[in-house]
């Protein structure tokens, strides 16, 4: 993932001692419960403090501010996520899987990090791309859009297809982020459902592997 950048909020002090990684672990913990049962507007510092078992003032000594957290909670999140998607590449390059098989993994990873997955996931998603307007979340956004498009390149390639153009990844990315986005903000039941996870498959493969042209449409010889 890219930088943030300098404006961003930042954590007051870097947990690295156990305890400290325990106490920033249970502010992470507490807002995803918040926000899965109660929703943002109810997401305060006193209400993550009590919920997390800590002081307010233990929660400034950590993060300044509410925004931090979430920030901070995204960043992890979308890490994490891409490392995942890293591995199942990997994975994929070492047993030979074909370009569809790629694709539907691929698909399947991102949607349960991105937009499905448990209450606290869905409405940390949800929040994630609710906030993509913000300088330092749109950052990231670019950063997930240049890793997909890295992904898509290495499965053309793989396969021995013709890489896409940087005008095809760069529809192609934004095309299915902006679907992804669209229904976590709509809570859409699409979401869960085996048509919208194999629309997507679709997408990407109708950029991967060239489909012959139709026969009003070829060119004529001249």
């Amino acid at each position: 993932m890219s930088n943030p950048p300098s404006d961003r909020p930042a954590a007051r002090r870097a947990p690295r001692q156990e305890r400290s990684q325990f106490t920033v672990d249970a502010i992470f913990e507490a807002v995803a419960r918040i926000l899965a049962t109660q929703g943002e507007a109810a997401l305060t510092t006193n209400r993550i403090a009590e919920l997390a078992g800590v002081s307010v003032g233990s929660l400034y000594q950590y993060f300044p501010s509410k925004d931090a957290i979430l920030l901070a909670m995204l960043d992890k999140h979308c890490d994490q996520l891409m490392l995942g998607l890293d591995a199942m590449f990997a994975q994929a390059l070492a047993e030979g899987w074909t370009a569809e098989q790629q694709a539907r993994a691929y698909v399947h990873q991102y949607l349960q990090g991105f937009g499905g997955g448990p209450p606290e996931g869905r409405a940390l998603a949800r929040l994630s791309w609710k906030l993509d307007y913000r300088a330092s979340m749109l950052v990231s956004v670019r950063g997930a859009s240049e890793r997909l498009a890295l992904h898509l390149q290495r499965m053309a390639r793989d396969n021995h297809l013709k890489d896409p153009t940087a005008a095809q990844l760069f529809v192609l990315t934004r095309a299915f982020m902006g679907a992804v986005r669209a229904a976590s903000l709509e809570q859409s039941p699409l979401l869960d459902s085996r048509e919208f996870e194999e629309a997507l498959v679709e997408l990407c493969l109708a950029y991967l592997i060239p489909h012959p042209a139709a026969p009003g449409n070829q060119a004529k010889p001249s």
